[in-house]
C-alpha cells in the first residue's frame, strides 16, 4: 500500500519542474503558458479526469491544458446525423463547454482525422504519419511549457483504443524529445521557441482502491513497483456550488451528448461512495528509479504482434519499466492444438541451461511436458511447446510458465490461453433466397449460439436479448442467417442515417480472410440495420479494410430482414460475395464472428452486444474471433490492396473557437508554426455590418488563404478566399453578430489569426 499526497499538496508537487534552457528573447508569450497538459486522442478522452484535473486547477492554482489529436470525426453521434469534419467540430464544441466545467479553457487541436475504431498502435501511427504528429506535440510542448503531462495508457491492453495507445506514446516521445535540442532544433532557430523539460510524466489508471477519502491513503497498485497518485473526487468545489468535484465531472460528461453522455445517471451524493482517480507515474526527473535486478533467465509466452511493438518502443524510449506490462495472451480453437513459442533470454553475462515448463491446467495438455534449453552470455532463444485443448468447455486458462536456470532460482510467469469457437461450414447446392426466413434446407450445417454477452448489461431472459446464427457457402459466396430475439425495438434511424450500426438493434458480420489478421483494416466488418425508417433493411461497412455505405463499398452484397408482428425480435439474411472480401480466403482456417446490437431505447445508444466469440472489446481483435473451415472450397482469387482509410479531418483554420483560443494565447493552430512576418494577414480597422453580412478590410504581406468566420457561440457564416499577392483586400462574410474570427494559412507554410468584435 502507497501513502500519495492530497490532492491540493499534489498539484503543488506537479508543478515543480526541471526548467529548459534557452535564451530569454526565445521565450513564447507567458499568456499561454501551462502548469499541466492532459494529452488524449479524442474529445471525452479526458472526461474522466476532469474531476482530477478541476482540483489541481482550482486548489492547486495549476492552469490545465488538453491536447486532443483528433476532433473523433469517426465516433458515432446520438445527437443528430452530421459525421466527418462536421461532427468533429460539433464534438470540439462539446469537449471546450465540459472541460470548462473544470477551468480548462486552453483545448488545442492537432487536427489529424479519427478514422475508425483499431485495437492497433501501428495503424494509427501510419494513419496520422507519426512523425509529423510528433513534431506538433513536441512544438506544443515547448510553447506551452507544462510542467506535468498526462496521458493515457499506451499499453496495448485487451479492448484498448489504438488512438489512445499512438496518443499515449505520442505524449511520452515528446515529453523527452522537448528537452532534446537535437530534436526538432528548426523550432529552436526558425521559430524561436526553446527547449523545455516536463519534470514528470503520468499516465491514467494503475490502482484500485475503497471509496471515501481512504482512497488517496489506502489502495493497491496494479504493479507493486509503480508509484501512484491517488485523487479523491468526493471533495468540493468552492467555484461550483459546494457540489463535489464527482459530481461536477459527471455534468461535464453529460456535454458529450453526440456520444450517448446525457443520459449518464447523478454520481453519488454521499462522498464516500466516492472514489479516486489514479495516476502512475511514468517517469520523473527528479526521482529517477533504479533497474531492478531480475532473473538470470526469463521466459514468457511467445507476443502478439501489438505486443512485441509496444515492448520495443517503451525500451527504445527510454521507458524499459513499461515494457512486460502487458499479459501474454494466445488464442486457441476450443478442442483444438497449436505450437505455442516460449521466448527466452539470459540476462547473465554467464552461460545458462535449464528447463521451460509450462504449468496448464486441466482442461490443457502440451507436448512435450518440459523442454531443456542452453544459452550463451546475454543470449536470447525459444522453446516450442503443442498446446492442445482437451475440454472444450472451459473459456479461458491463466496459466505459468516455469524457467530454470543454472544460476537463481526459477523464473516463474504468467501467462493465457484464450479459447475461441470452431466450426465447419457446409456448403449449399443453392444459395438461400434472401427473403427474411429461413426454408427448409437453405442453411445447411451448424447452428451458432450468438446469446453470449461481450459487453454492456446482461440481458433480462432470452427473450429480453438472445440470437442464434447459421453460415453456409456457395462457390461465390457466403450466406448468413441471424435470428434475433429482442423483447423492445431501439430507435429507428432515418433511411439517410445507415452508418455506426452499433447505436441501435443491428448485427454485425465479420470476416479475416485469412485467419492472421493483426487489426480489422484487412478484414471485411458490415453492419446490418433491420429496419430503417422507410421499413428496409440497410447495411454499410465499418471500421474495416473499406469503411462506407455498402452498395458503394461491398457491391453484389445483399441483404434481406423481417420483424416479427407484433415485435419480438428479427431474422437476418445476407449474401457476401467472396469479392468483397480484402483478400482471397483460406478454406482452412477463416475468422469468423457474428455481433448482435441490442438497444431498448430512443436515445441511439446500446445496452447489451452479444457475439459468437466474445471478449471484451472482441470486434477490434481479429484474433480473438472464431475460426471457420470451408472444404471443398476453391474461392475466387482476390488481389490484396492497402486498406482505405477515411483521411478528412476538421481543421482548427474552420474552427471559430480554436481561432479566439490562439488570438488569446498566442500558441498557433493546430500545433503548427506561427506564420513568418513576411507572409501573414490582419484585419485592418472595423468590420462593418450591413444587409446581415460582415465586410472587413485584410491585409495580407504574402500569399496563402483565408478562412473568415463570423461566431456568435455558433457559426453564422464562413468564407474561403486564396489571396495570391501581398496586399489589402476587402471581404465579405455572411453573419452581423458576435465575432469576426479570421485564419490565415501562408502559402509559405504556418498560421496566423486575428478577430475582431463586431459592432452592436
Amino acid at each position: 500500500m502507497r501513502r500519495p499526497v492530497l490532492a491540493v499538496a499534489l498539484a503543488t508537487a506537479l508543478v515543480t519542474v526541471v526548467p529548459g534552457t534557452a535564451p530569454a528573447d526565445a521565450r513564447p508569450p507567458d499568456r499561454g503558458r501551462l502548469d499541466v497538459l492532459f494529452v488524449g486522442a479524442h474529445p471525452d478522452d479526458e472526461a474522466s479526469t476532469l474531476s482530477t484535473l478541476g482540483q489541481w486547477n482550482e486548489n492547486g492554482r495549476a492552469r490545465v491544458g488538453v491536447l486532443t489529436v483528433t476532433r473523433g470525426e469517426g465516433g458515432g453521434n446520438a445527437a443528430g446525423t452530421e459525421e466527418g469534419p462536421p461532427l468533429g467540430l460539433l464534438r470540439e464544441g462539446e469537449e471546450r463547454r465540459a472541460v470548462g466545467r473544470a477551468g480548462i479553457t486552453d483545448v488545442h487541436y492537432l487536427d489529424k482525422v479519427d478514422f475508425y475504431y483499431t485495437v492497433s498502435a501501428p495503424l494509427t501511427a501510419r494513419a496520422w504519419d507519426h512523425g509529423a504528429t510528433l513534431e506538433k506535440v513536441v512544438r506544443l510542448v515547448r510553447e506551452t511549457r507544462p510542467k506535468t503531462i498526462v496521458t493515457m495508457d499506451p499499453a496495448p491492453l485487451p479492448g484498448q483504443h489504438g488512438n489512445h495507445q499512438e496518443a499515449a506514446r505520442l505524449a511520452a516521445e515528446a515529453y523527452f524529445a522537448a528537452a532534446d535540442r537535437a530534436r526538432y532544433p528548426g523550432q529552436l532557430r526558425g521559430e524561436r521557441l526553446r527547449t523545455w523539460a516536463p519534470g514528470r510524466l503520468l499516465m491514467t489508471g494503475g490502482a484500485t482502491g475503497p471509496t471515501g477519502p481512504a482512497c488517496e491513503k489506502t489502495f493497491t497498485p496494479t504493479d507493486p513497483a509503480s508509484t501512484v497518485l491517488g485523487v479523491w473526487a468526493g471533495r468540493a468545489s468552492a467555484r461550483n456550488g459546494g457540489r463535489t468535484w464527482a459530481q461536477v465531472e459527471r455534468e461535464a460528461q453529460r456535454m458529450y451528448v453526440s456520444q450517448g453522455w446525457g443520459g449518464f445517471p447523478d454520481a453519488p451524493a454521499d462522498p464516500n461512495r466516492i472514489g479516486c482517480d489514479y495516476f502512475t507515474q511514468i517517469h520523473s526527473r527528479t526521482a529517477p528509479r533504479a533497474a531492478a535486478a531480475g532473473p538470470a533467465v526469463t521466459g514468457q509466452q511467445e507476443p502478439l504482434p501489438r505486443v512485441a511493438d509496444y515492448d520495443a518502443w517503451a525500451i527504445r524510449t527510454g521507458l524499459p519499466a513499461l515494457a512486460g506490462r502487458v499479459p501474454r495472451v494466445l488464442t486457441l480453437g476450443s478442442g483444438a492444438s497449436r505450437p505455442v513459442r516460449i521466448d527466452l533470454d539470459n540476462t547473465t553475462s554467464a552461460p545458462q541451461s535449464g528447463t521451460v515448463t509450462p504449468n496448464l491446467p486441466q482442461g490443457f495438455a502440451a507436448e512435450p511436458a518440459s523442454r531443456p534449453y542452453s544459452l550463451a552470455a546475454k543470449a536470447t532463444g525459444s522453446v516450442t511447446f503443442t498446446v492442445r485443448n482437451t475440454d472444450p468447455s472451459i473459456p479461458t486458462s491463466d496459466y505459468t510458465i516455469t524457467t530454470t536456470s543454472t544460476t537463481g532460482p526459477p523464473d516463474v510467469r504468467k501467462a493465457a490461453l484464450e479459447l475461441v469457437p470452431v466450426a465447419t461450414l457446409a456448403q449449399t447446392p443453392a444459395a438461400p433466397v434472401l427473403d427474411g426466413a429461413e426454408a427448409p434446407g437453405e442453411y445447411p450445417g451448424p447452428e451458432f449460439d450468438l446469446s453470449r454477452v461481450w459487453e454492456g448489461a446482461a440481458c433480462a431472459s432470452a427473450a429480453d436479448c438472445s440470437a442464434t446464427g447459421k453460415v453456409t457457402w456457395t462457390a461465390d459466396a457466403l450466406h448468413v442467417l441471424v435470428k434475433v430475439r429482442d423483447d423492445a425495438r431501439g430507435a429507428v434511424l432515418g433511411a439517410d442515417d445507415c452508418k455506426r450500426h452499433w447505436r441501435t438493434d443491428a448485427v454485425e458480420i465479420a470476416v479475416d480472410p485469412r485467419g492472421d489478421s493483426e487489426n480489422t483494416s484487412t478484414t471485411f466488418k458490415t453492419g446490418i440495420f433491420p429496419a430503417m425508417a422507410d421499413g428496409r433493411p440497410c447495411f454499410e461497412r465499418d471500421a474495416d479494410h473499406r469503411q462506407g455505405p455498402g452498395p458503394r463499398t461491398a457491391p453484389g452484397m445483399k441483404v434481406a430482414a423481417a420483424l416479427t408482428q407484433p415485435y419480438s425480435g428479427y431474422t437476418v439474411e445476407a449474401t457476401i460475395p467472396f469479392t468483397v472480401l480484402p483478400a482471397t480466403v483460406d478454406p482452412a482456417r477463416m475468422g469468423l464472428n457474428i455481433f448482435v446490437y441490442d438497444s431498448d431505447t430512443q436515445d441511439k445508444t446500446g445496452q447489451t452486444r452479444l457475439g459468437w466469440s466474445t471478449w471484451g472489446g472482441v470486434q477490434g481483435d481479429p484474433y480473438r474471433w472464431g475460426l471457420a473451415s470451408l472444404p471443398g472450397l476453391d474461392p475466387p482469387a482476390v488481389a490484396a490492396t492497402p486498406p482505405v482509410l477515411p483521411g478528412e479531418a476538421a481543421r482548427s483554420v474552420d474552427s471559430p473557437q480554436s481561432i479566439l483560443q490562439a488570438a488569446a494565447t498566442g500558441v498557433p493552430l493546430a500545433g503548427g508554426p506561427a506564420a513568418p512576418p513576411s507572409a501573414t494577414a490582419r484585419i485592418v480597422g472595423r468590420p462593418t455590418v450591413s444587409g446581415g453580412a460582415t465586410t472587413f478590410r485584410l491585409r495580407a504581406t504574402g500569399p496563402g488563404t483565408v478562412h473568415a468566420h463570423v461566431w456568435n457561440g455558433r457559426t453564422l457564416g464562413s468564407k474561403r478566399v486564396s489571396v495570391d499577392r501581398a496586399g489589402t483586400r476587402t471581404v465579405t462574410v455572411r453573419g452581423a453578430s458576435g465575432t469576426l474570427t479570421v485564419a490565415f494559412e501562408a502559402r509559405r507554410g504556418g498560421t496566423a489569426v486575428d478577430v475582431a468584435r463586431l459592432p452592436g
